[in-house]
């Protein structure tokens, strides 16, 4: 059976790791080794609770902190494994997540990753957003306008190329998954298993500030600002980003601020949710912030006609504590 390595970095969490260590060594796909990085936590709970797993649980300490890049390329250069799985400490995992996709990636040799379905949900396990489709096939395109891809959680890369392509980039200050997926992209196709298999966590924390959306797209933007003009691409990439800060802008209620990332971004390529998005922001915040609440309600209900509410609770609070 082909080996995978599970690259767990965690900071300061003591409360999420026992689950994120279970949730790997509860996988069905049996060859596996699992590497916990602790990126320089004020206490040694990482080394602490690795202690009470097995031996193919291992754990490297930062002694200072260096960033989430970072520890996942601590991982990587540890690891043995044919292929890589990224883990938030704080998310988890269905029991088949990683033996489906080492078949999706043993069928499809083209391929350098493998994505799944992702379900958003609650610290406490209640769903917030249940996804209906993945992107698979040829990207190169498509990850230049924006990350179709998403949280390094749901993937399962290939060795072969991270050492193609390299790792993380650790000098960006965020948003270093698309950095990663748009240079793999260039060198190998995506295939996806279009089953609902990682469960990530929202925390309240998680919502960046428009300001930091901005600017940590930007940086991305800037470093491969010469292929994205080249493909023709630059003018839907920055109304991505306008767009995703204009959401975040009617999210905190600064409707003036809105406008004007929504504009830019219906200017540059006018879509239909942009519109509604810029007739929003031209109401009152109450008003904004009652018609996106109802949105996502909407979303959630059609989403948990697939995969049933309850079903999705059981099975992240399987690996919860």
């Amino acid at each position: 059976m082909t080996a995978v390595s599970v690259v767990i970095p965690t900071y300061n969490r003591p409360s999420f790791l026992a689950g994120a260590i279970r949730t790997a060594l509860d996988q069905t796909h049996d060859e596996l080794e699992v590497i916990v990085v602790d990126d320089g936590s004020s206490s040694s709970y990482a080394s602490e609770t690795v202690g009470e797993f097995p031996a193919t649980v291992t754990c490297i300490e930062h002694e200072t902190n260096k960033g989430l890049s970072a520890a996942r390329n601590t991982g990587i250069a540890a690891a043995d494994g044919e292929y890589i799985a990224f883990l938030d400490d704080d998310d988890r995992w269905a029991e088949t997540k990683l033996a489906d996709q080492v078949v999706a990636l043993e069928a499809a040799p083209e391929s350098g990753l493998a994505t799944c379905l992702c379900i958003s949900v609650s610290p406490d396990g209640d769903p917030i957003y249940v996804e209906s489709s993945a992107p698979s096939g040829d990207l190169s395109d498509a990850i230049l306008r924006k990350n179709l891809i998403g949280s390094p959680s749901r993937v399962l890369v290939r060795q072969e190329a991270l050492d193609q392509v390299g790792g993380f980039d650790e000098t960006l200050p965020t948003k270093q998954d698309w950095d990663l997926y748009l240079r793999l992209c260039q060198e190998w196709h995506v295939t996806a298993v279009p089953d609902h298999l990682c469960f990530r966590t929202a925390h309240e924390s998680m919502s960046s500030s428009p300001a930091a959306i901005e600017r940590d797209y930007a940086a991305v933007l800037k470093k491969h600002e010469k292929l994205i003009h080249e493909r023709g691409y630059l003018g839907a990439a920055k109304a991505s980003i306008d767009e995703r800060a204009g959401r975040a802008y009617l999210g905190t209620g600064e409707l003036r601020s809105a406008r004007g990332s929504l504009k830019r971004a219906l200017d540059a390529e006018p879509t239909k949710r942009r519109a509604a998005l810029l007739a929003l922001a031209y109401t009152h915040p109450a008003v904004a912030d009652t018609a996106i609440s109802l949105t996502r309600s909407l979303r959630l209900l059609f989403g948990t006609e697939q995969v049933a509410g309850e079903e999705i609770a059981a099975q992240f609070k399987h690996n919860a504590i």
